[in-house]
């Protein structure tokens, strides 16, 4: 598989931990110019100047740009920058999202609701429209990073699941729609991974490190849970020449985990 981005630029959203800073990581280890996006600067910070350091220190190569993406300014913003600086944009990974707290069907609120749709829906969706006539001029390509939720009933998760759903369902719109433009969609579903700030949100520390032990021993390939290394992986292929007829594919990156649905009670 050729994995060589050599002067591909690549945009990527929620970059300043977890899956995201992964990805922009292994994007900069392979080549490409790197786009950086996510909300907290410090954390943002710390995973640009991992890419630097990837990329033999040159710190030319690589932007981060800060802010929330559920705000449409900072979502032309990215994209503005991003020409600004490199001229063209090849890949776009819509990796930005929010877990609310966990909440039952009775407990669900309005504010919830609207946050996680808004973060995980809205924000995407108008990010890829004001990336499209780029990626048209590049011939690119967007990977979307969603959730096995999307496709398992879970009484806790219903909000998210819910948004997770809505997600697969905007991948394979936008494949079909933009094929003719030369542009390939595709999403990830992500089992449980170790180490993120959306497990560390949904549940406190002691809850975590119970309950992800117990979820972890409950996965069928490995008996563990997934790492944001394995996931990064999956983006690097979708986004790579060896996937260049795959499109509208909702790739479930999960160890098996779907195959037996939710086990663990939080």
């Amino acid at each position: 598989m050729s994995k060589d981005f050599k002067d591909k630029v690549v945009v990527i959203t929620g970059a300043s931990s977890g899956i995201g800073e992964c990805t922009a990581i292994l994007f900069a280890q392979h080549g490409a110019n790197v786009v950086l996006c996510g909300r907290d600067e410090r954390k943002l910070s710390s995973a640009l100047q991992k890419c630097q350091e990837i990329s033999g220190g040159n710190v030319d190569k690589h932007l981060a740009v800060q802010g929330d993406i559920t705000d449409s300014q900072v979502r032309r913003r990215i994209i503005q920058q991003t020409i600004d600086k490199f001229g063209h944009l090849d890949v776009l990974v819509s990796n930005a999202g929010i877990m609310t707290e966990n909440i039952s069907l009775e407990d669900a609120t309005e504010e919830a609701f609207d946050l996680t749709i808004s973060t995980n829906v809205k924000a995407g969706f108008f990010l890829i429209q004001e990336a499209i006539p780029h990626l048209e001029k590049s011939q690119g390509c967007i990977v979307v990073v969603s959730s096995i939720t999307s496709s398992i009933a879970d009484t806790n998760e219903i909000i998210y699941g819910m948004s997770k759903a809505a997600v697969d369902y905007m991948t394979k719109t936008y494949a079909l729609g933009l094929a003719p433009k030369g542009i390939r969609v595709n999403a990830i579903n992500p089992t449980s991974v170790s180490s993120t700030r959306l497990e560390r949100y949904y549940c406190s520390e002691e809850e975590s490190k119970l309950s992800y032990l117990k979820y972890a021993s409950q996965q069928p390939l490995h008996g563990r849970n997934s790492t944001p290394e394995e996931q990064a992986q999956t983006i690097l292929f979708l986004a790579s020449p060896a996937a260049s007829f795959i499109t509208g594919q909702c790739v479930k990156v999960d160890g098996g985990s779907s195959l037996v649905g939710p086990q663990v009670e939080y």
